[in-house]
């Protein structure tokens, strides 16, 4: 199987070990990944609010290459994903708009067509690679981890955006980590917002939000977190010291994104997976790594 994959700006600067993770996994899974290393950023979603057809042009460019490709698009985060598929609805839907992208991308050679197939990383786990084949993957299930799924926001909501049903059911996580060998628990905020989007207007909000969510997992039993974005991983890993500051109380709750969990799973190691990037440190996870060397994945 292979994707034109789109990484995103985070991947390849804050959270580069979630770039060097999910080629690493896709490798094992037997996909094929051809990184789009001309794809610029998405915009977030401030872009959308401040110059809607920048925030077009931007998004249908990357549609476009994947398409130029003819491959489907494959992304690893939550906020470009939601991205894509709002600019694409808007283009299908609207001759005028897409007229005047596809002028915007015409001096670069591009033309997008409204046929590129755009799938969150966890989504290709379930309909590419699907539950048979992964089980029969995975050799070193992670059995005695309990860990806390944390969907966030822009992979859930609207949820008429999606096509992959787990978007109004919110299992797909707790799904893929029983099939790993994890014990998933239940806890208040799991598909509630990382407050990413509100960090640079008012940490402060982001910290007692997110506080709360980590606050709640640990309480459930979590060993660690896992997560489908890169956004939401910066907040619950990278704002955690100043979390646990706010709240008069030690967290050290590991935060892991999909492809690392997938990966401990395939017997990639916590080095190889680059989970010593993380500022939370996750040397409790090291005791669910592979311990038989030959099964000890290598780059």
């Amino acid at each position: 199987m292979k994707f034109a994959y789109y990484p995103g700006c985070s991947a390849r600067s804050t959270c580069a070990e979630l770039n060097e993770a999910t080629h690493l996994v896709a490798r094992r899974l037997g996909l094929e990944l051809v990184q789009l290393d001309s794809a610029t950023c998405t915009g977030a979603r401030e872009l959308r609010a401040i110059d809607p057809a920048a925030f077009y042009a931007l998004n249908i460019r990357i549609l476009a290459l994947a398409e130029r490709e003819r491959l489907p698009l494959m992304t690893v985060c939550n906020t470009c994903t939601l991205n894509v598929l709002d600019a694409h609805a808007a283009f299908v839907n609207d001759p005028s708009l897409a007229k005047a992208v596809n002028e915007c991308l015409a001096p670069e050679g591009l033309h997008y067509s409204g046929r590129t197939r755009i799938s969150h990383f966890l989504w290709v786990l379930y309909e590419d690679i699907g539950e048979a084949r992964l089980r029969g993957l995975i050799v070193n299930p992670l059995s005695g981890m309990t860990v806390a799924a944390f969907y966030g926001c822009h992979i859930t909501r609207p949820p008429l955006r999606y096509g992959f049903v787990d978007s109004r059911n919110n299992i797909a996580l707790e799904r893929l980590a029983k099939i790993l060998g994890c014990q998933p628990i239940d806890y208040s905020g799991r598909t509630e917002c990382c407050g990413f989007h509100t960090a640079a207007h008012d940490e402060k909000v982001t910290i007692k939000l997110t506080g709360q969510h980590i606050a709640s997992a640990k309480m459930g039993g979590a060993k660690a977190m896992v997560t489908p974005c890169p956004l939401c991983h910066t907040v619950l890993d990278g704002f955690q010291r100043e979390i646990e500051k706010d709240m008069s109380e030690k967290l050290d709750m590991p935060i892991l994104h999909l492809p690392q969990l997938v990966g401990l799973a395939l017997g990639l190691s916590p080095e190889a997976l680059r989970i010593d990037r993380h500022m939370v440190p996750a040397h409790a996870l090291a005791d669910y790594a592979a311990r038989d060397p030959n099964l000890i994945g290598k780059p």
